[in-house]
């Protein structure tokens, strides 16, 4: 575990955004092979993703550097994007249909315990289009749990999503304070986008990014799964 700034014992009202992939499920390579098989159904190409890293980039990021490096002209890449998102979620859902995701331990009792607290806001923050982080987090069973989201539709960088979602929280609640604010992720994209709006970063541990390279971003604090959040934010333990 590393910590870099001191968790107060008492606080106000917490709002935790969470990151899907790596994080809450693993979807076991659905997004990439729908998303391969969208590309290459409006013309990308089938090595459009060839080599590519999805760990902390939004969809709309992947899609639009797929089809330039596909040679699609900039002034059909809306209608483009338009077009393979919407097949992507199409594919997505049969993809799960077959293969439903994976829920991390844990994850579905921390929400579950979340959720009884009032002073606990629950929020998606990730690169997902909506349909489709609906469709894995249905899948899993998890859905339910997260009123409202910023996805990756909003914006190519992540950052963007955060400055959103800390916006959207200050226009619902007034004044907040960013160190009520935690962003829980699994990459090191997860953790910049977390300090770009000074909110406290939680990594965990994944398949997605290894050890060195979370601790290498500077997470407040980095662990190998969900059991210490539940003492981090007072929940009863999980056992």
């Amino acid at each position: 575990m590393s910590v870099s700034r001191t968790i107060p014992a008492a606080m106000s009202k917490r709002y935790l955004l969470f990151d899907i992939d790596g994080t809450l499920v693993h979807a076991g390579g659905a997004g990439r092979r729908s998303l391969a098989r969208a590309l290459a159904l409006n013309g990308a190409g089938q090595k459009a993703l060839d080599h590519e890293s999805f760990a902390g980039k939004t969809d709309r990021q992947i899609v639009l550097a797929a089809l330039r490096r596909s040679g699609c002209a900039d002034g059909r890449l809306p209608a483009m994007l338009a077009a393979v998102l919407d097949a992507y979620v199409a594919l997505l859902a049969a993809d799960l249909q077959q293969r439903p995701v994976t829920v991390y331990p844990l994850a579905r009792e921390l929400l579950q315990a979340c959720g009884r607290r009032p002073d606990i806001e629950l929020a998606l923050l990730t690169g997902n289009v909506p349909r489709g982080a609906q469709l894995k987090l249905e899948s899993g069973g998890i859905w339910r749990h997260f009123s409202w989201g910023v996805y990756g539709d909003h914006s190519e960088e992540r950052t963007d999503l955060a400055r959103e979602a800390l916006r959207r929280i200050r226009a619902n609640n007034g004044r907040v304070d960013p160190d009520d604010v935690y962003v829980i992720g699994d990459t090191a994209a997860d953790v910049a986008c977390g300090r770009a709006i000074g909110a406290r970063t939680v990594a965990l541990v994944s398949d997605f990014e290894p050890r060195e390279k979370l601790l290498a971003a500077g997470p407040d604090l980095l662990f190998d799964g969900f059991s210490p959040l539940f003492p981090l934010w007072g929940l009863p333990d999980p056992a």
